[in-house]
């Protein structure tokens, strides 16, 4: 199973212990208005995709405004490696990996002005 599916079930499952351990009902009074009998996990619930309902209102302009300079952004970079392939050599030769000595110093056998002479 997906990580996802596993996170949607755990929640479900204390979803409903939370329901069953809330089953209280009270009376909601909010200006002129009163309900009697709400289940308390209804209304919690209610208060929470409410809440959420809201926040997304909120934050979508700034999400909208992220998202169009993004596209800008990528146009931008589009344009600029654009012009840095017209400005790059167009005689270039592939790059050829010449074979060194690990650490990076030559060593020759047959070289008589060797550092570790051997008389």
């Amino acid at each position: 199973m997906s990580f996802a599916i596993v996170i949607i079930l755990v929640l479900a499952i204390l979803l409903v212990v939370f329901t069953l351990q809330n089953s209280i009902e009270v009376s909601i009074n909010f200006f002129i208005w009163t309900l009697d009998n709400v289940p308390l996990v209804l209304l919690l619930i209610a208060c929470v995709v409410i809440g959420y309902i809201i926040a997304s209102i909120y934050f979508y302009p700034r999400l909208w405004q992220r998202k169009t300079e993004l596209k800008k952004l990528q146009k931008e970079y589009k344009k600029l490696e654009e012009a840095y392939k017209e400005f790059e050599p167009a005689s270039k030769t592939p790059n050829v990996i010449e074979e060194k000595n690990p650490e990076g110093v030559e060593m020759d056998d047959d070289n008589a002005s060797s550092f570790f002479k051997e008389d």
